[in-house]
């Protein structure tokens, strides 16, 4: 990967929380970022969210861009140099490569069920139409990709590089959350964290 990635980061203005970890991470990880606002639907969440990630596919599109990196802000990268290993391992051949998942089965790198985990993804060219089109917003955007994850080449990184942050309320499902750490056991972890 010769080209410098911008990587869109998906933010919502309240959670400062966030914004001062994925600034501090981009710095330490070499990430260009770009910072672009969530949308809040408070009637319909995961319609929000999906919208969110979709305005960003759509404005790659527009530019004709070879790739898109979509982060959100309650990202955690696992270690210096995890961005680094996520580029330089990205397949030549993908639809989308994440990062991580946290549910879903994988065999040679490849997704192959239903699945949970758009933390950080790069989506190619090729895949734009159908992110924005063949996919409902009002849907919760994994589970929906899930569904045709043995028509399209959803590949992940073969060591994970992040996770996503613990938080005290979820903007999504409002609920407390601790930690998604669990969900990652017998996953192949980039760098010297342990998950137990």
């Amino acid at each position: 990967m010769t080209e410098q990635l911008i990587a869109n980061c998906l933010h919502l203005d309240h959670r400062t929380d966030r914004e001062q970890s994925i600034l501090q991470q981009a710095l330490e990880q070499g990430l260009y970022l770009k910072m672009w606002e969530g949308i809040v639907n408070r009637h319909n969440r995961k319609e929000g969210i999906c919208k969110g990630h979709k305005q960003i596919i759509r404005d790659a599109k527009e530019n004709g861009y070879k790739y898109c990196v979509v982060i959100e802000d309650d990202t955690l990268f696992f270690g210096l140099g995890a961005w680094d290993y996520f580029l330089e391992s990205m397949p030549d051949d993908f639809d989308i490569y994440f990062s991580m998942i946290y549910v879903g089965d994988i065999i040679n790198n490849r997704i192959t069920s239903l699945f949970s985990g758009m933390t950080c993804y790069i989506v190619a060219e090729r895949f734009y139409d159908f992110f924005l089109n063949g996919i409902p917003d009002d849907c919760h955007l994994d589970r929906e990709l899930g569904k045709y994850s043995a028509q399209f080449k959803f590949m992940v990184c073969d060591k994970f590089i992040c996770e996503q942050m613990g938080s005290n309320i979820s903007d999504n499902t409002l609920t407390t959350t601790i930690t998604y750490r669990p969900y990652l056991k017998g996953r192949k972890i980039f760098g010297d964290v342990k998950i137990d």
